[in-house]
């Protein structure tokens, strides 16, 4: 039975062996960059920085909590500053935007591929959509025609070109 058990030592040296030091590095100079942005900012800076912090990093999405969803409303009024500060101080770590979630909440940066999908799928119907309209007023030309295969067909001048290649001899 005692084989089952280790001990408190033992256990905390299984979890940091498997943080680098250029991790623990990152994670403290973002934290760091965090902080003194923050501070900078007018007025409420001080408690800013007092009731949040970075969660996750990933993807150029740095992900903040909060203990009250106030505070990531004034975090989100000063968005483009707090993204200039970070990335002037975070030692060449590139955050291109920032999500909030309130603390205690689940909210994770690990779905963001399909969050992105999702996304990415809604702006392609509306811009199929928006071609129609276009189509329909006259400002766009209609789709080439389909062949039998599905596929668009190709401007005669293309088509005639492409044989001419695959009817050229082949050189290697």
């Amino acid at each position: 039975m005692s084989d089952e058990f280790i001990s408190g030592s033992q256990m905390i040296t299984k979890v940091f062996n498997n943080i680098s030091n250029s991790d623990i590095e990152r994670s403290d100079k973002i934290q760091s960059a965090w902080k003194t942005t923050l501070q900078k900012i007018s007025g409420n800076g001080e408690k800013l920085a007092a009731h949040s912090f970075v969660v996750d990093l990933k993807n150029g999405v740095l992900l903040v909590e909060s203990d009250h969803p106030g505070w990531n409303q004034m975090l989100q009024m000063n968005k483009k500053f707090i993204l200039t500060g970070m990335n002037r101080l975070s030692g060449g770590v590139k955050i291109d935007t920032l999500a909030f979630r309130v603390k205690g909440s689940e909210a994770s940066l690990s779905n963001s591929d399909e969050l992105a999908k999702r996304a990415m799928e809604r702006y392609a119907i509306k811009l199929e959509e928006e071609e129609k309209q276009l189509e329909e007023m006259g400002y766009a030309k209609k789709k080439a025609a389909a062949d039998a295969s599905g596929k668009e067909s190709l401007p005669p001048e293309l088509n005639a070109i492409f044989e001419r290649l695959k009817n050229s001899p082949k050189k290697i």
